[in-house]
């Protein structure tokens, strides 16, 4: 499930970053031609985000908090990372006072930001090496 939103906030961070690189490429006659559809774009993928994050607390937490003695930093980091997340669509999300060429700056910084942790929380929460049901590590060649 985790994977499957990760695949959909990737679509949505295409979306955000074409939005914001049109809105920063436009001239000023322009802007509030295409300020509304970045307002979207950022809309839809706080609401997505937001239940993304809510999702990953629910289902890795128990799971970190037990599954090595790495795992409550792991959680740690994890929901650090996340309220760090938060503030920044809070903040992106409700300061409509932001012109629009600095919300698609910090759009773009916020997607951008995303990406690289649903990478590293793939490669350090999510990976099967991880997430094993076997205990004992059966080839440790590449440890």
């Amino acid at each position: 499930m985790l994977l499957a939103q990760h695949k959909q906030l990737r679509e949505s961070i295409v979306e955000v970053g074409e939005a914001a690189a049109n809105v920063l490429a436009c001239s000023d006659g322009e802007l509030f031609t295409h300020h509304p559809e970045l307002i979207r774009v950022v809309d839809a993928f706080t609401d997505e985000l937001r239940v993304h994050l809510a999702a990953e607390e629910e289902l890795l937490a128990p799971v970190l908090e037990r599954i090595d003695a790495w795992g409550p930093l792991r959680l740690d980091l994890l929901r650090s990372e996340h309220s760090h997340q938060r503030a920044v669509l809070h903040a992106l999300h409700t300061d409509r006072r932001l012109g629009p060429r600095e919300m698609a700056r910090r759009a773009r910084s916020l997607v951008a930001d995303v990406l690289l942790d649903m990478d590293a929380e793939e490669r350090d929460l999510l990976s099967e090496r991880l997430l094993r049901d076997d205990p004992i590590v059966l080839d440790a060649s590449d440890c």
